[in-house]
This record gives C-alpha cells, sequence and structure tokens, in this order.
C-alpha cells in the first residue's frame, strides 16, 4: 500500500510541475510483448514479438490525454521452435509477408485508480482494425533510479508499465486450429520507457 501510494503520489506530482505531454520511448532491453494460449486444455503456451519500436505521450497532469502508438515487426515472432515460428509468419496465422506490422493506436484513456487505467485502442493484424482494451498498472514514473550509476540514464526519466488484455485471434481471421487450441488469447506486456528528451 506504501508503495502504491509512493508511485502515485510521484506520478501527480510530476504533472503538477509540467503541462504538457512528455514523450517516453520504449528501453527495448526492458521490454516484453507476450501473447498466450490454451494448447489442447493441457497447458499455455506462448510466443512474443521481439522487434517493435514507438512512443507513449505521457500527460501527467491529465493521463486521460496520454497517446500510445506502437508498430510491432510481424516477422519478428518467436515462438522459441523455429518450425512453429514459420507456421507463424505463414498466411494461416500473421501472413508476415504480405502484412509485415501489426499496430496499436490508442483512441482513449480512462484512469480507473491512481494508478490503473484501461487504455482503448485499434490493433491492427492482417490489415484488419479490431478495438481492444489494455488494462495498464503504473509501477513507476519519475526520474529513472539508475541515471546516478548508468550515464544512459542520466537525467532520464522512467515509465514503467504492466498491461494486459484478452482477444479472439479469429478477429483477424487467424481461427485455425480453434476450438483445440483456443481462440481466446492473452496479450501481456512489461515495459520500461525512458523519456526522449
Amino acid at each position: 500500500m506504501i508503495r502504491t501510494l509512493l508511485v502515485a503520489f510521484a506520478f501527480f506530482a510530476a504533472g503538477a510541475a509540467s503541462t504538457r505531454a512528455e514523450v517516453f520511448v520504449f528501453d527495448k532491453g526492458y521490454t516484453a510483448l507476450v501473447f498466450s494460449w490454451s494448447h489442447l486444455g493441457l497447458s499455455r503456451q506462448q510466443a512474443r514479438f521481439n522487434a517493435f519500436e514507438g512512443t507513449i505521450d505521457i500527460d501527467a497532469a491529465n493521463p486521460e490525454n496520454s497517446k500510445v502508438d506502437i508498430t510491432i515487426r510481424t516477422a519478428s515472432v518467436q515462438s522459441g521452435i523455429d518450425t512453429f515460428d514459420r507456421i507463424l509468419r505463414s498466411p494461416d496465422y500473421f501472413d508476415a509477408t504480405t502484412y509485415p506490422v501489426i499496430t496499436f493506436r490508442s483512441t482513449a484513456v480512462k484512469r480507473t485508480s491512481e494508478v490503473t487505467a484501461d487504455v482503448t485502442g485499434d490493433l491492427d493484424i492482417r490489415g484488419k482494425s479490431v478495438p481492444v482494451v489494455l488494462a495498464v498498472t503504473l509501477n513507476q514514473f519519475g526520474a529513472h533510479p539508475s541515471g546516478a550509476a548508468n550515464p544512459a540514464y542520466a537525467g532520464k526519466k522512467v515509465a514503467a508499465f504492466s498491461a494486459k488484455t484478452g482477444v479472439s485471434r479469429s478477429a483477424w481471421g487467424m481461427g485455425r486450429g480453434a476450438p483445440l487450441v483456443s481462440d481466446e488469447v492473452e496479450i501481456t506486456i512489461e515495459t520500461e520507457l525512458v523519456s526522449k528528451e
């Protein structure tokens, strides 16, 4: 509880000192974009995307005005099994040759507590845009704790989030194998972002 209150205080105190949105970019060494599914009801399997870029414009004074814009390189999908990765990149699933990128662009941010929000946005896969809602938790916001020891973070702010959502892969025409392999897919994101300026 104390940690949550401190994070919330840091978030809103930063907002009091600034009236404009700040741009943050992914610290890729500390960001994981993972999706998982049920395999025959036996286990939960997962894969991730390794190539992505994007920005989050954070308006600390008015979080509802914040914006998210992410581009993911479809061919970077990796499960740890080369043969399965080729299947995921094939026309039966992500069709990485025809659709080289996946995008997510926020359309609304709704605070649900001092440190949580629902971020609604359009998730575009295989050329089809479907609205999804990310349940987002703010883990930290403020001066980067590594700034004093690591020159790469000197003078930088950090914004760290956990996020998750559930989607139906068939919404994008990727229903092969359902229902033995679940149509339901859970997306989880763990990310640290650093201020661009």
